[in-house]
């Protein structure tokens, strides 16, 4: 084996070097840097027999380097009267060398990978183990790139769940116009009937659940039976506050006209039992002249009146009044989305000693979505039945109908005047059904197509 130093200034130039002294078969055993440059000591293994003896050597007999050839320190008389097989040493040896070898090109290259505008006077500043750039640095950029582009894929997915969404309303629209042509194909009457409703003022709900019995009657049977189908859809509870009595509590919007309903109950009741038996509260002191107003339908009825302004006191007047039949509760008129009216509803059902029932008063010149929105704020409270007010004022009653449909609101009295009592009625279900759908006979000019259903609902509804 002959092992020899080289210096160069660089490794491109050491290992040329050994390529030219020693051939390609040579093997690199070590290098660090020194001062000028590189030093590499390699190694080339030239003489076969010897190579036998390498395994009696001490293991730092290879570390004496020179120049020239060195000596193993092998005995000649084992060379001449011995014959031994090369051991698996010599491999094993190679095989480290030439892993150190590819193992240091890697690093090299991949030095060079790294730092490929570093001269070479700025590597050899370095020194032999230069040290690792801040890894801060580097790591705060790795997150802020990680950030961007999380940032950029949230971005692209809104994107793409906003295409998403309009392409479904796209087709959502295109969906229900193709099951619209296909109605008015498979069945012109329904189509016709429900596009009236919906110019009535009726919730779509109510027009396609109306709609649906051209499947079952003719359409001159259809019009006979349309009033009493839309009667059957809403649920009447009668006189029930007259024959119950209790202690019930009219809730509603501001303008419904609550005072008034509540002074035309108490006469209907006094006018069958007696003004002895019947007792009116009013928590409204918001109002200018609620408590007079009230006061002076009970002073023409002669019942007692009391304002409560509390929950507290609210009690008491009613344990004041337990031995009346029916105690009438006059609450504030508030919008619904008054956050005092939560605390009005909260305190008609804190005491579950005392069964307080609520009945919501509705305007019927209300427009549907307005009645909906106020339904739904006042469930927070049980709601035992509805008071539909302002029947004379109203164009069209079929928004108010259908709320009291959609939300399973059973209707006990209408009014139509401020007459008390005369102006408020138990409600008829089949007189209100036919005064909405006599709405369907104010339509424009009807077409050639409609020309026979108007004939037939000219009379049917009236």
């Amino acid at each position: 084996m002959k092992i020899k130093r080289f210096f160069a200034k660089d490794m491109r130039a050491a290992l040329a070097q050994v390529k030219d002294t020693l051939g390609s078969d040579a093997v690199i055993m070590s290098n660090k840097k020194v001062t000028g440059g590189i030093e590499i000591v390699a190694a080339v293994d030239y003489d076969e027999p010897k190579a036998a003896i390498a395994s009696q050597a001490p293991t730092n007999s290879f570390m004496d380097v020179s120049e020239d050839k060195v000596s193993l320190g092998a005995k000649p008389a084992v060379k001449a009267h011995s014959k031994v097989s090369p051991p698996p040493a010599a491999d094993s040896l190679q095989a480290l060398l030439e892993k150190q070898h590819n193992r240091m090109t890697q690093q090299m290259t991949a030095t060079r990978h790294d730092e490929p505008e570093l001269p070479e006077w700025a590597r050899q500043l370095q020194g032999a183990k230069t040290p690792k750039p801040t890894q801060s640095a580097p790591t705060a950029n790795h997150v802020d790139k990680s950030n961007k582009t999380n940032k950029n894929q949230s971005a692209e997915l809104d994107l793409l769940r906003e295409e998403m969404a309009s392409l479904r309303s796209l087709l959502t629209h295109q969906v229900s116009s193709l099951m619209k042509d296909h109605k008015k194909r498979s069945d012109p009457v329904g189509a016709m009937l429900e596009s009236k409703l919906l110019a009535a003022e009726f919730s779509p709900a109510v027009a396609a659940k109306l709609a649906g019995l051209s499947q079952h009657y003719t359409p001159a049977d259809l019009v006979r039976a349309l009033p009493q189908s839309l009667a059957n859809l809403l649920d009447n509870q009668g006189d029930d506050i007259v024959k119950r009595g209790g202690v019930v509590a009219f809730v509603g919007p501001t303008g419904v006209g609550k005072t008034t309903s509540l002074a035309k109950i108490a006469a209907r009741f006094a006018a069958h039992h007696g003004p002895e038996q019947v007792a009116l509260i009013t928590t409204d002191h918001y109002r200018i002249g609620a408590y007079e107003q009230l006061a002076t339908y009970g002073k023409i009825m002669g019942c007692p009146v009391k304002q409560a302004h509390d929950l507290s006191e609210l009690e008491q007047i009613l344990y004041q009044f337990r031995n009346r039949k029916l105690v009438l509760i006059d609450t504030a008129g508030m919008g619904q989305r008054d956050m005092r009216l939560y605390q009005q509803l909260d305190n008609l059902t804190a005491n579950s000693r005392i069964p307080i029932r609520s009945y919501l008063v509705m305007s019927a010149t209300g427009q549907r979505r307005v009645l909906q929105d106020a339904v739904e704020h006042f469930k927070r409270i049980p709601l035992s039945g509805a008071i539909l007010t302002k029947l004379d004022e109203s164009v069209s009653i079929a928004g108010a109908l259908s709320v009291l449909i959609q939300n399973e609101l059973p209707l006990s009295y209408v009014t139509d005047g401020q007459r008390v009592p005369e102006d408020m009625k138990v409600a008829d279900t089949l007189a209100l059904a036919k005064q909405a759908l006599a709405a369907l006979n104010e339509t424009e000019q009807p077409t050639s197509q409609d020309t026979a259903w108007s004939n037939d609902t000219a009379y049917a509804f009236e």
